[in-house]
């Protein structure tokens, strides 16, 4: 019976070799997106979850009493040991500080060799009892033997030492708090296991250098959420209980100091397999993915899918008339309508299989643009064999029944006695459902090319929107040392000098970096109830004119700080609007900031027009730019005027090299500083661009083929009408007019669902386009056009056929 089928199927096959090459292609592409796409989204699903289900990070939820909220990955320093010892649910706590937090580079030396490192942590001895690693040299029983040993991880092992081995070796540490010497006791495998947490290197903040510097935040419990802090839970802990014990306990401990820095603040608990995909929260130094973006991956997958079994729907029950002699013959020699079923349910399984076979293929090919597109790594290896095995048995799976289960069962129902004599009509359920599948196809192309159009707006947006400063030829040099950091004066001097430098300043960051630093002031006659959070950005008294950033009222700097009592700022004009200030009567004007007993003051000697610090995708916060020396700056900016950069960089790096020859020179351009902050941007429109592309080419294939069969089943009538003096124009509307409509009507309905979806994604910036009416009639243009090419080849051989050879059988 098997052989059977596969000898009809095969046959079927080679007798209609175009369509089965349609359905084939089509679901072989399709399959082979969804298998890259899954593998992908299940890797990024996968982080942490080797840690165990009940470890968890706590996040910090702040609200000013002005309603302005804000939701960041970090916690506060004594919050770990105090709810640890008690609460009984918490079996162990840790806390993890990273340099990079506060904007460090950490510098590596080891005997001639030095170059900076990011990614390091500063964490409790215990820290591998917790979470979990796989060590390649040591054991995470013996990772801290002493407070001055260092983990490192494997790449970064082999980068300092090569093919030497490390344990017990002496490496020297340049980070945040100055330089030490540690003995390597492990080496680790961050590659292991996918993992949000992939430290380059590990100390224990019991370490002489970083215990002093720690402890200054142990008495904070509301401000200075400068760590992050994972809790490990027993296995009967209810998560949401041990939340209400935290609150309590944080209540008792730092409700007044909350009071009285006029803000509240709640603690939440995030399962660590969900930290990969929680790009929401701020001040979170780990890079993830948005569940958002994953969640549009899917669904791009399983519309292409969808849209390949639509194909192969639509092709089956239009060939049904060519195949229903077949169906009638069968069912009066006895084969039952279920066995029937059987058959071309078989037959649609036998196609799916097919297509999986070429899908694999069509995958390791497009595998290495694929990563390029998404920035990651998947692999098609006897690693993940096991996923991809389950995979592609789904697909086979779901794909066969979904491609299969209609044609299957419309076909079986032929009643023999109409379908013997030539009454079996291509009507009815089968030609209604055809026509509803073509639109439905063509509505998902349509709202495909409305988001690569809204989109591409929206890019071009950002490229073109004025960020209220000058970001061309600008070169960032970090200075990550404390040495470089004092040489600054001496740099700027040498820097200067240079023909192709023109104005040089210093800033602790420069724009498109989050700023930690922030403050709650007042105005004169209000209290810290009043504060308004402002951001701090301490700048050398040039840093305005390097960028030209334009004042509104009052002066620049105009040199370094002498007034040691209140310090000079400048401030932006949503700064001052925050205030209740228009920028000429903010100026002169004291703001107030108290913390404990201390009270600090600012002096506004400015306002200067808004810039935008971070990415459109945020509000323009208010900004305080205070004026500080040159010897607090972490960044040194550049103007550059020369096109020969490597020129310029060659000069630079050997006037650094003569004041600093054991620190590595490093720098970037700021143009390509804030293009960064739209990596995820680019990377959901290249990956819409292009499965978009792919959606269409299938949906046009399908309706190749279709308006191909059409045409051929018209044969007849054209030759007709032809003979009765029919012109080609006439034929042509004929033959392209029902398929016409239906791209039309797709068109109509692709409306509501483009703008829902778009509006949707463009809610994720602060400052967007807003697209028209002519977005949107542009994407049914294009894809009219793009339908009208594609079946307007068979009805201009329709139109063109002579009447003769259609009627000369007759």
């Amino acid at each position: 019976m098997i052989k059977n089928y596969l000898k009809i199927t095969f046959r079927n096959i080679m007798r209609n070799k175009l369509f089965a090459a349609i359905n084939i292609l089509g679901l072989s592409v399709s399959l082979a997106c969804c298998l890259l796409l899954f593998l992908y989204t299940s890797e990024q699903l996968s982080y942490d979850q080797h840690h165990g289900k009940r470890l968890l990070r706590v996040t910090s939820h702040l609200t000013q009493k002005s309603g302005e909220a804000i939701n960041i990955g970090s916690s506060s320093m004594p919050i770990a040991p105090v709810i640890e010892s008690e609460i009984p649910e918490i079996k162990n706590s840790i806390r993890i500080l990273m340099p990079t937090l506060f904007g460090s580079k950490d510098l590596i030396s080891y005997e001639d060799e030095a170059f900076y490192i990011d990614g390091g942590m500063v964490t409790e001895p215990d820290f591998f009892d917790v979470l979990k690693y796989k060590f390649v040299k040591g054991s995470a029983e013996q990772a801290f033997p002493h407070n001055n040993a260092v983990v490192l991880d494997k790449k970064t092992a082999a980068r300092i030492f090569g093919s030497q081995d490390p344990m017990g070796k002496t490496i020297k540490l340049n980070s945040l708090t100055g330089a030490q010497d540690y003995e390597v006791t492990g080496v680790i495998e961050n590659d292991g296991y996918p993992t949000h947490l992939k430290p380059t290197y590990v100390i224990s903040r019991e370490t002489s250098i970083w215990k002093p510097f720690i402890s200054q935040f142990d008495a904070s419990w509301v401000g200075n959420n400068l760590v992050y802090t994972y809790l490990e839970l027993d296995d009967r802990a209810d998560i949401s209980a041990v939340e209400e014990k935290i609150h309590k306990i944080f209540i008792k401990n730092g409700g007044a100091e909350m009071k009285e820095l006029g803000f509240s603040k709640e603690m939440h608990l995030q399962p660590i397999e969900d930290v990969h995909t929680s790009a929401n929260l701020e001040m979170d130094s780990f890079q993830g993915r948005s569940l958002v973006f994953i969640q549009v991956l899917v669904t791009i997958g399983v519309l292409i899918l969808i849209l390949a079994c639509v194909n192969y729907i639509n092709l089956a029950t239009a060939q049904a008339g060519n195949r229903a002699m077949e169906v009638g013959v069968r069912k009066v020699m006895g084969v039952t309508s279920k066995g029937l079923i059987v058959q071309f349910l078989g037959e649609s399984f036998i196609i799916v299989f097919i297509s999986l076979l070429f899908s694999i293929l069509f995958a390791e090919m497009a595998l290495p643009f694929f990563n390029y597109l998404v920035d990651d790594q998947i692999i098609l290896s006897s690693e993940n064999m096991w996923i991809i095995g389950k995979y592609l048995l789904m697909f086979l799976l779901i794909t066969g029944l979904l491609a299969g289960l209609y044609p299957a069962f419309y076909l079986a129902s032929f009643k023999p006695a109409q379908v013997l004599k030539g009454k079996n009509k291509d009507k009815g359920v089968a030609a209604l459902l055809r026509k509803g599948l073509v639109v439905f196809q063509f509505v998902i192309s349509i709202a495909l090319i409305s988001s690569i159009i809204v989109i591409s707006q929206q890019v071009e947006f950002i490229k073109s929107k004025d960020l209220g400063f000058n970001k061309n030829s600008k070169m960032v040099i970090p200075l990550s040392t404390d040495e470089a950091a004092a040489s600054y004066p001496v740099l700027k001097q040498k820097f200067v000098k240079n023909a192709s430098v023109g104005k040089v300043t210093g800033a602790h960051s420069v724009p498109g970096s989050h700023i930690l630093s922030d403050i709650l002031a007042y105005k004169k006659g209000q209290t810290m109830d009043d504060a308004v959070r402002i951001i701090r950005n301490p700048v050398e008294y040039d840093y305005f004119q390097l960028f030209d950033i334009q004042l509104l009222a009052g002066n620049y700097f105009d040199g370094p700080e002498k007034d040691t009592l209140v310090s000079k700022v400048i401030i932006n004009k949503t700064a001052a609007d925050r205030f209740g200030y228009t920028p000429e009567g903010a100026i002169g004007e004291i703001l107030y900031f108290d913390f404990g007993t201390m009270n600090f003051q600012y002096r506004v000697v400015g306002v200067v027009y808004d810039i935008h610090q971070v990415s459109l995708h945020d509000e323009i916060y208010p900004m305080m730019f205070q004026l500080s020396d040159g010897n607090s700056a972490q960044n040194m900016v550049l103007e550059i005027n020369s096109d020969d950069y490597q020129q310029v960089l060659s000069s630079l790096g050997s006037d650094w090299k003569q004041l600093l020859p054991d620190t590595p020179f490093e720098y970037f351009t700021l143009e390509d500083h804030l293009d960064k902050q739209y990596a995820a941007d680019k990377s959901t429109f290249d990956l819409i661009k292009y499965f978009a592309v792919i959606s269409v080419i299938i949906s046009c294939l399908g309706l190749y083929a279709l308006s191909m069969f059409f045409a051929e089943r018209r044969f007849k009538e054209i030759g007709v009408r032809k003979a009765l003096g029919a012109e080609v124009k006439d034929i042509l509307i004929m033959v392209s007019g029902d398929l016409s409509k239906l791209i039309i009507l797709a068109f109509v309905l692709s409306i509501p669902i483009s703008i829902y979806g778009m509006d949707k994604w463009l809610q994720t910036f602060a400052y967007r386009i807003t697209p028209g009416v002519g977005t949107y009639l542009l994407a049914g243009f294009i894809s009219i056009f793009i339908g009208w090419v594609t079946i307007s080849y068979q009805s201009l051989r329709a139109a063109r056929t002579s009447p003769v050879n259609v009627l000369k059988d007759e």
